[in-house]
């Protein structure tokens, strides 16, 4: 766990060096953001001729962390570390698109080394996944069909997750959807509506069709200022033993906006899940809330962001709690160790591991806020800087609420048109939350089960924890 708290800032020194440090951690994985995710579509010299196009993105990225938390922070079970390490990591993805006529393309995204670590395993060459976990083998991540039809745009196949907004609360990465964004809108109006396969059973459980199926529609308007949309998602999951009776709906209201006044920006994200949890008898109610303000003055831009994720405080069959295994959402990182994929603190997605944040930050959520200065010192060269300090909201009973605070700063140069150096400094000074006792709990049966019960077996205290900090550069080309 030590090496692969180091892979976070890495990873953030990639995509973010020329933006703010929202942009952090996007190194070698596709926003989930709609209108950067599509390659770039080549133009046909003329009717009938179909064109190849193939853009990509490669990263070699290093960093050295200090005091890490270690197993401390990634699990409950009470060990601590504070040794020190140095970490490597590298990534290759392209993304073709085969443009058949001015209506017609196929896309895709192939990655042939996805945050791979030097070392490790022969992780980018592995023929034999199966015999080798921490193999891969090349990785078809997207691939799509888009058809600009008489009734607006269509998408159909394994497409990049998400269309609203940020990347805020989005655990997802690769959806098999049929998508169309409709044409018949009055001005500055738009509607999309897709459906979702999340999991075919083929008609093999007698009991109902077993499938997981899920639904959506949005409205958006375009206004001089900006975009806001609204969504509503419809989960119906079918699937043997989840729910009452294996059938339960789950519903989820979205509200997003992006706007610019002059020097002024906002973005901000409402994230409200309600309906049937899957475990008898339980219904979901939960809410998270995200906000980015900044000022741009000259060559500064100032901001300040905001995170709300609703805990569970009682001990009711109620889901209160916004953030599941994954934390805040996989490719929301403003921050590199509290928020970043490899320090499984609010963020669950690390590609070595495979393990999600601890259950008792789920149970606790977060309350954030982060402070953010840029400075474009030339052409070439930007500077930032972050500060942030987050707390938990519903703690359990023995824990204190500070999970600590994060300071960063660090630069990106431009050495050529398309490639970028960049190095950053985080220090984490830990918070008292992670020395709090908590109940060891052991679960036996499956949620949902007439048996199922949980065994509380120990009380552990996680002792004294070290504060991190890490220094981290990388180099970048996209073509």
């Amino acid at each position: 766990m030590k090496k692969v708290l180091v892979t976070v800032a890495a990873l953030g020194l990639v995509f973010g060096m020329v933006a703010t440090a929202s942009a952090l951690d996007q190194a070698s994985r596709s926003t989930q953001v709609e209108e950067t995710t599509a390659p770039t579509v080549p133009q046909p010299t003329a009717p009938g001729v179909s064109l190849w196009s193939v853009s990509g993105q490669w990263v070699l990225a290093g960093a050295y962390v200090s005091d890490a938390l270690g197993a401390g922070i990634a699990d409950t079970s009470g060990v601590e570390s504070n040794s020190s390490d140095d970490f490597y990591i590298y990534s290759f993805k392209i993304l073709p698109v085969l443009q058949i006529n001015d209506k017609i393309s196929v896309k895709g995204e192939l990655r042939f080394a996805d945050r791979d670590v030097f070392g490790l395993t022969d992780t980018a060459f592995s023929a034999d996944f199966a015999n080798d976990p921490g193999g891969r083998q090349i990785d078809t991540y997207h691939l799509y069909m888009e058809w600009i039809s008489p009734i607006g745009k269509t998408r159909f196949g394994r497409t990049p997750c998400g269309a609203w907004g940020t990347q805020f609360a989005d655990n997802s990465s690769t959806c098999d959807r049929l998508m169309l964004w409709g044409n018949w809108m009055p001005e500055n109006w738009g509607m999309l509506l897709f459906t979702q396969k999340t999991t075919e059973q083929d008609a093999t459980n007698a009991s109902s069709d077993g499938d997981n199926d899920s639904y959506y529609i949005d409205l958006s308007y375009k206004a001089d200022f900006g975009k806001t949309t609204a969504a509503l998602y419809l989960q119906r999951d079918a699937t043997p033993g989840s729910g009452s009776g294996g059938d339960f709906l789950r519903q989820k209201f979205w509200l997003t906006g992006k706007y610019s006044w002059d020097a002024i920006g906002l973005e901000y994200e409402v994230d409200y899940n309600f309906g049937e949890c899957a475990v008898n008898n339980c219904d979901e109610d939960n809410l998270g809330l995200y906000a980015d303000l900044g000022y741009t003055a000259g060559d500064f831009t100032f901001g300040i962001k905001g995170i709300y994720a609703s805990g569970d405080d009682d001990s009711d069959n109620n889901d209160e709690s916004f953030m599941g295994a994954n934390g805040l959402g996989k490719d929301f990182n403003p921050q590199q160790l509290m928020t970043g994929d490899y320090n499984l603190i609010l963020n669950g997605d690390n590609p070595l591991t495979g393990t999600g944040i601890r259950a008792d930050i789920q149970q606790a959520g977060v309350g954030a806020g982060i402070l953010y200065v840029q400075y474009k010192a030339s052409p070439k060269l930007t500077l930032h800087a972050d500060a942030g300090t987050y707390s938990a909201l519903d703690e359990a009973k023995g824990y204190n609420d500070s999970y600590g605070q994060e300071y960063g700063v660090g630069f990106s140069y431009q050495l050529y048109d398309n490639l970028t150096y960049g190095a950053h400094f985080s220090y984490m000074k830990t918070g008292d939350f992670f020395e709090s006792d908590y109940d060891i709990v052991e679960a036996y049966g499956n949620p949902g089960d007439t048996d199922y019960v949980k065994k509380h077996i120990d009380t552990c205290n996680d002792g004294d924890t070290e504060d991190i900090y890490l220094i981290a550069h990388a180099l970048s080309m996209k073509f």
